[in-house]
């Protein structure tokens, strides 16, 4: 997993966190990040991929990957998104924020620590 510390200013922190996914061959499936801003929202996970061993498209123009593809992008994406939110607690922590806001989607915008209020 790679890290990436992005300063914005002395007070602003942010951290992208990136992780590519290989199957048994070592052959690239697909690719995830997210960025953390320790703010007590919980990680937006983004996952691009699937394309290595695409066996079709469907009516709707996605892509219908093998099953083993499938079921390894999602057992990756849960081992992703923990690490995810142990990252975002401690930042969290660091900044002062309750982190145990992190794990209820949208709690941040109700104990008023989102910017956005």
């Amino acid at each position: 997993m790679k890290k990436v510390i992005i300063m914005e200013d002395d007070q602003t922190q942010q951290i992208q966190l990136q992780e590519t996914i290989y199957d048994e061959n070592g052959r690239h499936v697909a690719q995830m990040h997210t960025y953390l801003n320790g703010d007590g929202e919980t990680p937006v996970v983004t996952t691009i991929g699937g394309i290595g061993r695409i066996v079709g498209y469907n009516d709707d123009g996605t892509a219908i990957t093998t099953k083993e593809d499938d079921e390894l992008i999602k057992s990756e994406q849960t081992k992703f998104m923990a690490t995810a939110i142990k990252e975002q607690k401690a930042l969290c922590v660091e900044k002062g924020v309750d982190p145990d806001l992190v794990n209820i989607i949208n709690a941040e915008r109700k104990s008023g620590t989102d910017n956005e209020q």
